[in-house]
């Protein structure tokens, strides 16, 4: 019994963040996410992987996927991009500068604000699929973490 009591006590210190911690911990988390998905995309370049992962299996669009010269240009900018911010929220963390921090997770909650009204208007368009609600859910989770980081302390 004193095993768990000292666990638990060892999880709650682990989740006490101060707000460096947390700003840390998020755009950690944030970049990783980010950066591993921007892997993950470069395979959509082969267009039948591409409608496998977002009309088959995870059903996020009606319309089928394919690649054409737009979707090459904005799959090459999304990819270039996510690799970007992506890096720059996992090396913002050493780097030391508490201000820096708090003006990533606020450039961090413009940019995921700024999915989740794009992911409204597919919705609004009929352009989401079943799969496409997990969406919100995700996109609502980064945003109300990063705000919560923000107020920590």
């Amino acid at each position: 019994m004193a095993k768990i009591i000292v666990l638990l006590r060892n999880g709650i210190q682990l989740f006490s963040f101060t707000e460096d911690t947390a700003m840390k911990f998020f755009l950690l988390t944030l970049g990783w996410y980010n950066f591993l998905g921007s892997l993950l995309m470069i395979g959509f370049f082969n267009e039948a992987f591409g409608r496998k992962i977002l009309n088959e299996w995870t059903k996020i669009f009606r319309e089928e996927f394919t690649l054409s010269y737009w979707s090459r240009l904005w799959l090459f900018w999304a990819i270039g991009l996510n690799i970007f911010f992506g890096l720059i929220n996992i090396l913002a963390v050493s780097w030391n500068y508490p201000e820096l921090l708090r003006f990533l997770v606020i450039s961090d909650l413009v940019a995921y604000g700024c999915f989740f009204l794009l992911t409204v208007r597919a919705y609004l368009l009929k352009d989401l699929d079943v799969g496409g609600y997990a969406v919100f859910v995700i996109f609502a989770g980064w945003l109300i973490w990063g705000v919560s980081t923000l107020f920590v302390g």
